[in-house]
């Protein structure tokens, strides 16, 4: 949330308010894609390098199912399609552990974000690919929409078919809501470094 602030009053932005407490090590929700993909580009010209939001693919490499999925399929088509595999494991329901769910899918009272990094990464050292917020997706979700992905689950969802690693949300390009951020993708190579 501290970059986005920053982004905010270096562009002039005025950031939506979340509805609850937040500090600057929790993510930035309210932002609609158009405003995250601008976030990217400002990043970008900052920090000398090139960041943007990650495809639907590489979504799922991150989280550990690219390889069991096809990656020109839709991501409407691909939804929901591995049963059982969660970024978290197998087992159901999530531990208080696993990352920050609905208060009614795991102990404890969860009804807002929490900090970033809380939860125990990935083994690829990658943290919150579920939970806390719904990330979007620079992928359409399918032909012909203008809708884009969203991944991840977050700090409402309580249903095992949306915390799923296959799961997909989408939403219009222009919304944004409390339990939707984003994350950042670095390009390596010439531009990147």
């Amino acid at each position: 949330m501290q970059d986005y602030a920053e982004f905010c009053k270096e562009t002039g932005r005025v950031p939506e308010k979340s509805g609850f407490p937040q500090t600057g090590d929790h993510p930035v929700v309210n932002v609609s894609f158009e405003d995250a993909v601008v976030f990217c580009e400002w990043l970008s010209k900052r920090e000398g390098g090139r960041y943007r939001l990650p495809t639907d693919h590489e979504w799922s490499v991150a989280v550990g199912i690219g390889d069991r999925e096809d990656a020109k399929a839709t991501p409407a088509s691909k939804h929901g399609k591995i049963a059982g595999v969660y970024p978290w494991g197998g087992e159901w329901p999530p531990t208080a552990k696993s990352g920050n769910y609905a208060a009614d899918t795991v102990v404890g009272d969860r009804r807002r974000t929490s900090p970033v990094g809380k939860y125990a990464p990935t083994a690829d050292g990658l943290y919150d690919l579920g939970g806390n917020v719904l990330e979007w997706c620079d992928t359409g979700f399918r032909p012909g929409v203008k809708s884009k992905v969203l991944r991840g689950g977050s700090w409402l969802a309580d249903v095992s078919a949306n915390l799923l690693s296959s799961s997909r949300g989408y939403s219009e390009p222009e919304n944004g809501y409390a339990n939707i951020g984003f994350r950042v993708v670095r390009e390596l190579g010439a531009e990147g470094r």
